[in-house]
């Protein structure tokens, strides 16, 4: 089967079992079903961040800005089916794999088509994020004490405005899913930041419902995408993303290129790509 009708049959699946697979997540947040089409049978662990991104480095971390705790990428999983995990995510992954190698954004640029496998897989991501977040409490504050309630609640209920209620937390998580069941992501275009790379190593950040940036040195090529944000050019989406990503650079001590690097941008070594 190719993969467009693997994509297709998968947004019928989560069209078909979007109720289920959300009111199993909110009534156990740990239940064991797969969270993209709820299957119990043939369980896997389908990573977060797919294990290629980060070259399988079982040392790699990032840090929870909710709790200021470090996890390891290579722990960090969700339940799914083996259809669901590589099957079907697992050829998107191995298609876009073979894009990214084969593109010199320096010279070309993604088809339409690619441009939406990517976004649709940036949107895993997301989702993935969200599952996570409920399946991990909140635990102790690095710098603080640890109180017992909050420290069991989910750290999902921590990480939009002090007043978020847990309903907007299960409506965010209920979209983010939905999301995933809508073929045309046209309008999402402009949301999508396309840079080539010179850095020398993997970076990453995520502001769940807001954006993710994924920088893939091994293929040259990094990724800033708005989640809920529309854009009318993609102009004005680089503006804000490059802002962005040169304040979290700054903030962690990410290593910069030398400015001079004839494709890397001063003092950030990515440059935006724009499509002709």
């Amino acid at each position: 089967m190719s993969l467009n009708r693997k994509l297709i049959e998968f947004r019928k699946m989560i069209r078909a079992n979007q109720k289920k697979v959300i009111d199993s997540i909110i009534d156990d947040h740990s239940t064991n079903i797969c969270v993209f089409c709820g299957e119990s049978n043939n369980l896997t662990r389908e990573h977060v961040i797919p294990q290629w991104v980060y070259d399988r480095c079982t040392r790699r971390t990032f840090i929870t800005t909710t709790n200021n705790n470090t996890q390891t990428y290579n722990r960090t999983t969700v339940p799914a089916c083996q259809d669901c995990n590589n099957s079907i995510l697992g050829e998107l992954e191995r298609h876009l794999k073979h894009k990214f190698s084969a593109i010199d954004l320096r010279n070309e640029y993604f088809s339409d088509d690619d441009i939406d496998k990517i976004i649709l897989w940036l949107e895993t991501l997301e989702y993935k994020f969200h599952v996570l977040d409920l399946r991990r409490n909140l635990n102790k504050v690095q710098g603080s004490d640890y109180i017992p309630y909050i420290g069991q609640m989910p750290i999902a209920m921590f990480q939009g405005p002090m007043d978020q209620s847990p309903s907007k937390v299960f409506s965010n998580l209920r979209n983010a899913l939905k999301t995933l069941s809508i073929k045309s992501k046209d309008s999402r275009h402009n949301s999508l930041c396309i840079l080539h790379t010179t850095n020398p190593d993997f970076h990453f950040f995520h502001s769940t419902n807001n954006y993710i940036f994924i920088e893939l040195a091994q293929y040259n090529v990094a990724f800033f995408y708005f989640y809920k944000q529309e854009f009318a050019t993609a102009k004005e989406a680089s503006t804000q993303a490059q802002e962005i990503v040169k304040t979290e650079y700054a903030s962690t001590g990410t290593e910069q290129v030398n400015p001079g690097d004839a494709y890397g941008a001063p003092d950030l070594g990515v440059k935006q790509v724009h499509q002709n």
